[in-house]
């Protein structure tokens, strides 16, 4: 019997979202991107890095999936999709409540998902990317606010409408300031001749308005070597400093493990702000045990990357390794599959990784961990935890 196709970031819109918010504090991280000559100190500062230590911020509450930003007068701000629906989500007290503040888009003959809002620093502008299925036809599209998140409008169409996949865009502003959109593809991919394979692409603007025209279609770097399966999605993006840039990314083992391709996470990084990207500097952040009754791979899914502190890059991320029996398999609904959440970090100049510890252990039904920043060092992780809230804390 031939074992269900892999796929990455096919995401299934739900009613009731639920999320845990954990909070750490990094007390060992330096403030300044690495030049090269300064690889021995960034070594030194990366594996100084704590790991675990994550407690309860909030027992029980709405609030957004994976993604938030801070509005220009402070608060929190995110979104998540409600099916036909994209409701958003406020915080004044640093991500401890939240509360619903309207929403982004409303539309019963459309099915949205995969929600992204970034701000733009110093103005009152914050753009929402999402993902739209309606009549069959995918679509990315954008949104934006002028005044905090507070009413918003169209902006543009990314890509779309497409019969195959395209999803999980992920809003990023390089250092001159261009906006760039980064997403699951399965068009760039068969446009390439590897139909039924999804690469990341990416697509900017200049500064921040204007058509998505202005680097062509990037496709992110992608396994090259004969027969290697490529299903990449989910991607966020870290600045490693000025326009040396790492995207994080799920993707799926290029050669099956007993029979089955699991879900592992991969890196890549660019050199000059995402217009090319470095092979050799491709990397596997983490990929779970073989499970030795079944041959199979466990799975590493739905990563979401950050700088810490201008030091590290850490990862959060799911994981079903610590389950009894054998793995998921990797293309199994979201709320079906084993979650753990782990994390892990760069150790010597952002090219090798830690060892995982562990974030959220108490419950298996999760999904979508998401980090943010809430001051120098102070990290909160986000997770969806599929028909409960939770707030986590260290």
């Amino acid at each position: 019997m031939n074992s269900p196709q892999p796929f990455a970031a096919r995401r299934s819109s739900r009613l009731s979202l639920t999320l845990a918010l954990v909070a750490v504090s990094f007390f060992a991280c330096a403030p300044e991107a690495p030049a090269p000559e300064e690889e021995a100190s960034l070594e030194q500062r990366e594996a100084a890095l704590p790991t675990g230590g994550w407690r309860v911020l909030m027992a029980s509450g709405g609030a957004p999936v994976r993604h938030i930003t801070r509005r220009s007068d402070g608060l929190l701000i995110g979104g998540v999709s409600a099916g036909t629906r994209i409701d958003v989500w406020t915080s004044a007290d640093n991500s401890a409540s939240w509360r619903l503040h309207g929403s982004v888009a409303n539309n019963p003959a459309v099915q949205f998902g995969d929600v992204m809002m970034r701000a733009i620093p110093g103005t009152r502008t914050i753009f929402c990317a999402f993902r739209e299925l309606a009549n069959g036809q995918w679509r990315i599209t954008i949104t934006r606010s002028d005044n905090d998140g507070d009413h918003w409008v169209y902006d543009s169409t990314v890509i779309g409408p497409v019969s195959r996949f395209v999803g999980a865009p992920y809003l990023f502003q390089r250092a001159n300031g261009d906006l760039q959109v980064y997403y699951d593809s399965e068009p760039l991919a068969a446009q390439r001749g590897y139909p039924g394979h999804q690469w990341i692409a990416m697509q900017g603007r200049r500064g921040t308005t204007g058509a998505w025209t202005a680097y062509g279609v990037v496709a992110v770097a992608w396994d090259k070597r004969a027969g290697a399966l490529n299903r990449e999605g989910m991607p966020t993006v870290v600045q490693l400093g000025g326009d040396r840039l790492m995207v994080v990314v799920e993707g799926v083992e290029p050669f099956p493990t007993g029979g089955a391709h699991a879900n592992v996470i991969n890196a890549v990084q660019s050199w000059d702000g995402g217009k090319t990207w470095d092979e050799s500097l491709r990397r596997t952040v983490y990929r779970s045990r073989v499970d030795p009754g079944s041959g199979r791979r466990y799975n590493a899914y739905v990563p979401s990357a950050i700088r810490v502190g201008n030091g590290p890059v850490g990862v959060a991320f799911c994981t079903d390794e610590d389950k009894a029996g054998p793995p998921d398999y990797s293309n199994m609904p979201a709320h079906e599959r084993h979650c753990h959440v782990g994390y892990v970090s760069t150790t010597v100049n952002f090219e090798t990784w830690s060892t995982p510890s562990a974030v959220w252990t108490a419950t298996s039904r999760n999904y979508t961990p998401g980090l943010f920043e809430r001051a120098f060092n102070d990290v909160i992780v986000l997770i969806d935890a599929l028909g409960d809230n939770r707030v986590l804390q260290r």
